[in-house]
């Protein structure tokens, strides 16, 4: 009988998706700290958190100028 595979991946598909971001603010991600206006993927939810830390903007607040 063969043993099934673990998985300890229990996110939603739609969290499995990366979208780039710029903070503007200085952060820790992935135990690097990183400075204001580097980019990093994060997931949506990840994306959420920041935006409410105030770590990266919002598309309200992005600017073409």
């Amino acid at each position: 009988m063969a043993a099934k595979a673990k998985t300890t991946d229990t996110a939603p598909a739609q969290d499995k998706d990366l979208v780039k971001v710029t903070l503007s603010k200085e952060h820790t991600h992935k135990r690097e700290r990183l400075p204001a206006g580097a980019e990093i993927e994060v997931t949506a939810a990840q994306k959420k958190w920041l935006e409410g830390q105030g770590k990266i903007g919002t598309a309200a607040e992005v600017s073409n100028g």
